[in-house]
């Protein structure tokens, strides 16, 4: 089921930017393989790698998966957001700058999940 709300939020995400003029590509199984962002949107004065994330209380990437979007942001020159769903909140977007390293991987907390940038600062 959470595999479904998180391929539901993802395809929600896709058609926010499509209707903002962005070319979006998203990857399917990308939570599977880890190997990529969820989407990439592309337009003529903007790009975006997100990796869309619906939980319902934090906020928490596991050290593989982080050091991935790194990397991938590192290659490509594309800045990579994390885009949190939280139910009846709407999307909130994170730089990986943000987030803080934790033994298991990296998280924000609750007053940090808070002050995420809006659709709108980052579309």
């Amino acid at each position: 089921m959470a595999y479904n709300k998180g391929s539901a939020a993802e395809r929600e995400l896709k058609k926010l930017l499509e209707a903002r003029g962005y070319r979006v590509v998203r990857s399917g199984g990308s939570g599977a393989d880890g190997t990529s962002p969820d989407l990439l949107a592309l337009k003529t004065t903007k790009r975006l790698a997100i990796e869309c994330k619906y939980w319902a209380n934090s906020l928490y990437i596991e050290k593989r998966k982080f050091a991935i979007m790194c990397d991938w942001e590192r290659a490509t020159g594309v800045p990579v957001f994390v885009a949190w769903r939280q139910c009846r909140k709407g999307w909130r977007f994170f730089p990986l700058a943000c987030f803080n390293e934790t033994p298991a991987g990296h998280s924000l907390n609750k007053r940090e999940t808070s002050s995420g940038l809006s659709f709108e600062e980052v579309a």
